[in-house]
């Protein structure tokens, strides 16, 4: 074998997938045997004989502390002793920690999840941190929320602290009859009713909120009331159903309370009416319309737009113009996350493909630019699982497609490469079900795929599963719970199963896909309304969002001449389609589209400035 070039092609690289298993397993099991220890960790009376490369390796306190411990110039055989006693970590917690080090596995409850928070924190354990922050996520109820949101803030547990925040929101007219809030100081009760953000129906439930505080020690409180109705409420607002009980029910300080309202009213007669909460809209962002400079011709657009869904409630089904992102994009990547938008890649008014991303704050409506990419791309998956936003395949110079995966922590700003798919993909179709990663189709010149395969976020690997039944490229898909339902894309004219859309190509219909069976299965349309497969030469699907137990379908949608933006699917009810909203967003085609909460109070200001005379739900 002497002389074999180290490149030959016959070189073949392997990997045991049960190694790491094995080896954490096989450390499990030596873990306590005092010839393979070289430190001790005492906590109290307790010593506890630890191996410091494995500590090492789990912990950056750890690492840190042994990497600059001046015993480290002692000979081999000489032991470190790490005292934990200054960061206050129980004994019993230290030890659920080590298992937890040895197994990858841990057992939360009530009792310990503080403790183990706290000293996941303190030694620098992210992915312990997480797992308790995981855990802490399912605790989260109208009694305890408030306590947990101030502890995930003193970890800085980014991620979580907002979804704890956003709970508290959503259920605040709950939360406040719990003593939990109600024991709250008046500095405190005034900075969570400061909040536009909180979801109530009238100003009525806010005045009804601040008496429930009042009430509970009323023999104390009555100065501190009268601030906070000064400066919290909006008392314009208030009903006069609410003022007469308020001065019915409390007798002579309720009294006191409605002159003080009465006072504020005056005062703010002309003052703009305020909503508090959030509503959910379908935002519309870049894609392409007509040039501004060039009569006859087609220009990448900067906007963002947005459009209540109809409901009973409301009649808004107009779109209305938000900040404009600062880069014009088109086939870029839109996601939202937390509560606000993010966008990356695509390609601008003069055809160069991006690696720039921007992110948008519904709360002050604006763009801020974010860290770049690490390729560029155009006609890439852009999926986001908690705080992570994956960018997967696409193309960066209009030819040849891609293999490569990159997240985005929201939380860091920092763009981490992952490992490549299997097949270059341009178009690819991505979404996400729980912890999974579907890629759909997609293709390179000349040919499209039906197969699909599956990136798992937690063991990070990638693995295939049955193929699509149609090949597609530029579809969009929905998972409802873990399975899928993929709608649209095209194919070549070949295909039997599809009509002529011109220009060569094919729409795709429907398809669904059972995670637990891993089959493919067309969706049969039983409404009048003619399958996908049939429909006019115009039909352009932008996005399908999942909105409760409907799935809306967005774009330009030629329903046999009848165009409409947004559709309603239904799979729960026969697979039925209706009609939901007809105007498309003016000069603005091939978008990207995402459902996003967006502030009651910056709506009804935007609705203001276009002076539209309508309902907010």
């Amino acid at each position: 074998m002497d002389g074999t070039d180290s490149n030959d092609k016959t070189n073949k690289k392997f990997q045991h997938y049960e190694h790491a298993s094995k080896l954490l397993n096989s450390l499990n099991e030596i873990r306590n045997r005092p010839n393979l220890c070289d430190a001790v960790v005492v906590i109290g009376s307790a010593k506890i004989p630890v191996q410091k490369n494995i500590l090492s390796a789990a912990s950056l306190y750890f690492r840190a502390l042994f990497d600059y411990d001046q015993r480290s110039a002692q000979p081999q055989d000489a032991s470190s002793s790490v005292s934990l006693d200054n960061l206050g970590i129980g004994e019993n917690t230290f030890r659920i920690i080590l298992d937890y080090i040895f197994t990858s596995e841990v057992t939360l409850d009530p009792s310990n999840i503080q403790d183990m928070l706290q000293a996941a924190d303190q030694l620098l354990m992210s992915d312990l941190k997480d797992i308790c922050c995981e855990y802490l996520n399912t605790c989260i109820n109208p009694q305890n929320c408030i306590g947990i949101m101030d502890f995930t803030s003193q970890l800085s547990c980014t991620w979580w602290h907002g979804k704890v925040c956003q709970y508290l929101d959503a259920n605040f007219s709950e939360v406040s009859k719990h003593d939990e809030f109600l024991q709250l100081s008046a500095q405190r009760v005034e900075a969570l009713l400061s909040r536009t953000t909180i979801d109530v129906e009238q100003e009525d439930s806010i005045l009804e909120i601040i008496m429930r505080w009042y009430c509970f020690d009323s023999g104390h409180r009555k100065e501190d009331t009268i601030k906070l109705i000064k400066s919290v409420l909006f008392a314009h607002q208030i009903s006069k159903e609410a003022m007469s009980l308020l001065e019915l029910e409390k007798g002579e300080v309720g009294q006191e309370f409605y002159k003080e309202i009465v006072a504020l009213q005056k005062e703010e007669q002309l003052k703009a009416f305020t909503r508090r909460g959030f509503v959910k809209v379908i935002v519309a962002c870049g894609g392409e319309g007509p040039s501004t400079v060039e009569e006859g011709c087609e220009e990448t657009k900067d906007y963002l737009r947005c459009v209540q869904p109809y409901s009973a409630n409301t009649t808004f089904s107009s779109w209305i113009d938000l900040a404009p992102m600062s880069t014009p994009r088109i086939e870029h990547g839109l996601v939202e996350v937390g509560g606000y938008l993010y966008v990356a890649g695509g390609r601008d008014n003069n055809r160069r493909i991006l690696n720039s991303c921007e992110k948008y704050d519904p709360f002050n409506n604006c763009w801020t630019p974010l860290a770049p990419m690490n390729h560029a791309r155009v006609g890439f998956g852009f999926v986001a699982i908690r705080n992570m936003i994956y960018a997967i395949g696409g193309s960066n110079d209009m030819t040849d497609p891609l293999t490569s995966v990159e997240v985005y922590d929201v939380c860091t700003n920092v763009w981490t490469r992952l490992s490549d798919m299997t097949m270059k993909r341009a178009g690819p179709c991505c979404v996400a079900a729980g912890p999974k990663i579907y890629v759909l189709g997609g293709g390179i010149i000349g040919k499209f795929y039906e197969s699909v395969e599956v990136f798992d976020t937690r063991s990070l690997t990638w693995s295939a599963v049955s193929p699509m039944r149609e090949r597609r490229c530029d579809a969009r898909a929905v998972a409802v719970g873990s399975d899928l339902y993929v709608f649209g894309g095209y194919r070549r004219i070949e295909c039997p199963s599809a009509a002529h859309s011109g220009n060569s190509l094919k729409l795709c219909g429907v398809e669904y896909y059972s995670s637990k069976r891993d089959f493919w299965m067309p969706v049969q349309n039983r409404s009048r309304l003619q399958p996908m497969s049939l429909l006019g030469d115009r039909f352009q699907i932008n996005g399908v969002l999942n909105y409760g137990d409907d799935i809306l379908v967005v774009g330009e949608l030629d329903m046999n001449g009848d165009t409409q933006a947004v559709q309603l699917f239904n799979p729960y009810h026969a697979n039925s389609w209706e009609g939901i909203i007809v105007n498309l967003p003016l000069h603005q085609s091939h978008y990207q589209c995402c459902l996003l909460d967006l502030p009651k109070s910056l709506l009804q200001t935007l609705l203001m400035k276009h002076d539209t005379a309508q309902v907010i739900s």
